[in-house]
């Protein structure tokens, strides 16, 4: 997973691009720029907070409760952007070995 929190969101898209070119990690779909179809002014958004996971971020489980089918599963790549209020600036990178290994 990697969650960056940045003050606005053109921060925070240029750290995505980064972080996702670099890793060569899978592009998806940003997911919380519009409202039904109608894109939010960047301009609007202030400071942000975005989600991106290689794995999809709704369970099967999860999926059932909120009766949205499978339109809801998210894709590997899909990140979420979200408007943020704290103060922490940064990047959250945790990694998820295939061994089951704990490493801090």
């Amino acid at each position: 997973m990697l969650g960056i929190c940045a003050s606005n969101a053109p921060e925070a898209l240029g750290g995505l691009k980064s972080w996702v070119a670099q890793l060569a990690l899978p592009r998806g779909m940003l997911h919380g720029m519009d409202v039904d179809g109608v894109p939010i002014p960047v301009e609007e958004l202030g400071s942000v907070y975005v989600k991106y996971s290689t794995g999809g971020a709704m369970t099967f489980r999860e999926m059932r409760k909120s009766k949205r089918g499978f339109d809801a599963l998210w894709r590997p790549g899909d990140a979420l952007l979200e408007m943020y209020d704290g103060d922490f600036r940064g990047v959250y990178f945790s990694v998820e070995l295939w061994d089951g290994v704990f490493r801090q």
